[in-house]
């Protein structure tokens, strides 16, 4: 993931701007994913900090990491909490020996970055670790059914300022997606990507997280999953 760094860094406010334009697309289901209260929850991967103010109104103590330091720096001027600590760093970093474990671990779309240095099953397994005995872990993810390409991301990226004016009919929010689907530093990300597809998502999380629910309606390259690890280790899809 420290490959992440430079990448979003040039594009952390121009990213902040299309995470506003799309937070619809998550908000509804995390409202309803996440539980309704408890002690302790992490944000992996938490950007902007743009989920992490869900975590805070329903937990007493809420981690949010992130390795782009510029994100952290947005979230920490525009989302700041008395009871969120925002931390640059590697989500693989934290671990249930330093950093304990959580009554929920909140993901979306960050694991798939890691999987052009990592093994998805090693992230996979590294996220469950930081889930206390009945936490919830809830991810949302990335998924792909095609092969990569510039050209592929270029026109998709069209296609995605298109379905936007059409969603929000506002050619502003259009052309913000359109103006980082396009942008030379997110096209070197998404040509990166080792996203998996859809089936193989559910295939290896399942095997991790034995009894999760899986959502796939949010968007066509979106995968959910929540799992709660329950007392006898084996995991549940209940609350």
């Amino acid at each position: 993931m420290s490959a992440e760094s430079p990448l979003f860094n040039p594009i952390a406010a121009l990213y902040e701007r299309y995470a506003e334009v799309n937070d619809g697309v998550y908000r509804p289901f995390l409202h309803g994913a996440l539980p309704a209260a408890g002690d302790r929850a992490v944000d992996l991967g938490c950007g902007s900090g743009r989920f992490t103010g869900m975590l805070a109104d329903r937990y007493k103590h809420v981690v949010a990491v992130d390795i782009a330091d510029r994100e952290i720096d947005i979230a920490t001027r525009k989302r700041a909490r008395p009871n969120v600590t925002y931390r640059v760093a590697d989500l693989l970093d934290l671990t249930p020996d330093r950093d304990g474990r959580f009554d929920v671990v909140l993901s979306v779309n960050v694991l798939f970055n890691l999987f052009r240095d990592h093994d998805p099953d090693e992230v996979f397994h590294h996220v469950r670790s930081l889930v206390a005995p009945g936490g919830t872990a809830v991810i949302v993810d990335v998924v792909s059914a095609r092969s990569d390409s510039a050209l592929r991301h270029r026109w998709w990226g069209i296609v995605d300022a298109a379905r936007t004016f059409g969603r929000h009919r506002s050619a502003a929010a259009a052309w913000t997606v359109l103006r980082l689907r396009q942008h030379p530093v997110w096209m070197r990300h998404a040509r990166g990507n080792r996203s998996l597809t859809r089936a193989a998502f559910h295939k290896r999380c399942a095997a991790v997280y034995p009894g999760a629910r899986f959502t796939d309606r949010l968007d066509p390259f979106l995968c959910a999953v929540r799992w709660t690890n329950t007392a006898d280790g084996q995991g549940s899809a209940s609350a």
